[in-house]
């Protein structure tokens, strides 16, 4: 399978590293076409969020140069976009490919990825990450293959096993290291700064767990608004936010800022104001939203989103029988993407077999019936064909089978595979399955030919 990835994410790279690689939803799309444009490259998607930086790619062909060639060019175009050292991709990145990437994908969209396993927004956010691409005209039949499978599997994951049945996400998990903080968390003032996506399911977190008095700030006063409508909490103008601050026992921030919109500098007099109560910061922004320098003022205490880890290592232990079953729904669904993949790049060949000996039986055909056989009858020629046809089929029905249940399962190191066998064994001109030629995965590719045509009637 043509597929690879460079990635980073919550296990390999620690949240200023991640950050530091952060893709700004504006320029992803630029990305997208950047990376078709490198030469080994047919297709790509790239995906950000809070917690992973991946770029997938589609590589032009299935050798191991190729593939090299696009991991290499995946390595200089992330490192150049951020204007960053590579060298600090070598040290937290990771590369797979072929069938290894393919399965990493569906983990990811099935959630079994993530720091909170589990949680729904992976999804949505690789969905959004595929849209993005599609409108970029940087995604071909083969990511359009395997990313869809994905999804299915995916799908499959959360309505086949109970993983989600606690509703889980980054910001729940926040509540729940908030809760630690302040046990009676329903009595506390809690402030979320930003109404976007994460904001809004921070918010939802905190409804479930009882909290009544939530302030909702935003550069954009409409989210705010519209936030706290639906909650029936209150929004307030993003300029207040040091007011809010000195007042707010609890702060969650899921900003989209480019840069921290809180240091010591700005937050140590809110802290005398505040004349020294305690203030728990969550910061689940990816590039983060709070600068560590505060956790040097009294009685402030700052938790980032790396610091969630331990609270959803518990919430894994609660589900890790769901998360097996899930894992078996993974491996079925990579080995439907393989098997797809692979009878598509086998079709060719058993086509192009097929032609081949069907074209050398009916030469051989017309030139008996003008010479050696003229005397037969139509009848007679009809027979001989159809007995040749017959013994055709036989011949070649070992060989065939062969060819589909030992095609090659992708890129291998340069194993011989039977499928290259046959092209060289029948002298067959035949590179890969075309693209476009989608095959519906439960059709046995190709059915036996028919009855040849009665051979052109030679006058006596």
């Amino acid at each position: 399978m043509r597929l690879v990835v460079l990635g980073m994410n919550h296990k390999t790279a620690p949240v200023a590293t991640r950050e530091a690689f952060a893709l700004p939803s504006e320029a992803v799309p630029g990305l997208d076409r950047r990376i078709v444009l490198e030469p080994d490259i047919a297709e790509a998607m790239a995906v950000s969020t809070c917690n992973r930086v991946e770029l997938y790619a589609v590589p032009e062909r299935d050798d191991e140069a190729s593939i090299a060639a696009t991991r290499d060019a995946l390595f200089r175009v992330l490192a150049d976009e951020r204007g960053l050292d590579r060298n600090e991709l070598l040290r937290h990145g990771y590369v797979h490919s072929s069938v290894e990437a393919v399965r990493h994908l569906v983990r990811v969209c099935s959630s079994l990825d993530s720091l909170v396993v589990g949680e729904a927004q992976i999804l949505a956010q690789v969905r959004e990450a595929f849209a993005t691409a599609r409108e970029a005209g940087s995604v071909g039949p083969m990511l359009e293959q395997i990313v869809q499978a994905a999804f299915r599997g995916a799908k499959a994951v959360r309505t086949d096993t109970s993983i989600a049945s606690e509703t889980v996400s980054i910001g729940s998990v926040a509540v729940e290291l908030a809760k630690r903080i302040f046990p009676a968390l329903d009595k506390c003032q809690v402030l979320v700064v930003g109404a976007g996506k994460m904001g809004r399911v921070t918010a939802r977190a905190l409804a479930r767990h009882g909290v009544a008095e939530v302030i909702v700030t935003n550069r954009s006063p409409a989210r705010a608004e519209k936030l706290a409508a639906e909650l029936g909490w209150i929004a307030r103008p993003y300029a207040d936010l040091d007011d809010l601050l000195v007042k707010a026992d609890v702060v969650i921030s899921c900003t989209g800022a480019d840069r921290p919109i809180l240091d010591a500098r700005r937050l140590r007099p809110i802290v005398k104001r505040r004349k020294y109560r305690p203030l728990f910061l969550v910061d689940i922004a990816v590039p983060r939203d709070i600068d560590t320098s505060v956790s040097e003022l009294e009685q402030v205490y700052l938790y980032d989103i790396d610091d969630l880890e331990s609270v959803s290592k518990e919430h894994l232990k609660n589900r890790q029988g769901e998360a097996q079953k899930a894992e078996t729904i993974v491996e079925a669904t990579v080995a439907q993407i393989r098997d797809r993949h692979v009878t598509s790049e086998v079709v060719p060949v058993l086509k192009a077999l097929r032609d081949r000996c069907d074209k050398v039986v009916r030469g051989e055909l017309d030139r008996a019936f003008q010479k050696r056989l003229q005397h037969l009858s139509a009848h007679d020629r009809d027979a001989v064909s159809s007995a040749l046809q017959a013994a055709l089929n036989k011949l070649l029905h070992p060989a065939m089978t062969a060819l589909r249940e030992h095609a090659p399962q992708g890129h291998d190191g340069g194993r011989f595979d039977l499928s290259t066998a046959a092209r060289l064994l029948y002298g067959l001109d035949v590179t890969t399955a075309p693209e476009s030629a989608s095959v519906p995965p439960d059709e046995d590719i190709p059915p036996a030919a028919p009855a040849m045509p009665p051979p052109t009637k030679v006058s006596a």
